[in-house]
């Protein structure tokens, strides 16, 4: 199943490719998209990580 922040990251991540311009019309614009989904996927993960480390016992 997946969660609600994972469906919110995925809306994202599509909405960021659908206006990013292709790699050889703007490659710094193309490149700055990347970047942007990049960080949207490092920074969902850091809080799946400390998430899953609240509920796990130590």
């Amino acid at each position: 199943m997946m969660s609600v922040e994972y469906s919110r990251v995925k809306d994202q991540v599509r909405a960021i490719e659908s206006a990013r311009p292709a790699a050889d019309v703007d490659p710094e614009g193309h490149k700055e998209a990347n970047e942007r989904i990049t960080q949207l996927i490092d920074r969902s993960r850091l809080f799946a990580n400390a998430e899953r480390a609240r509920r796990v016992p130590l």
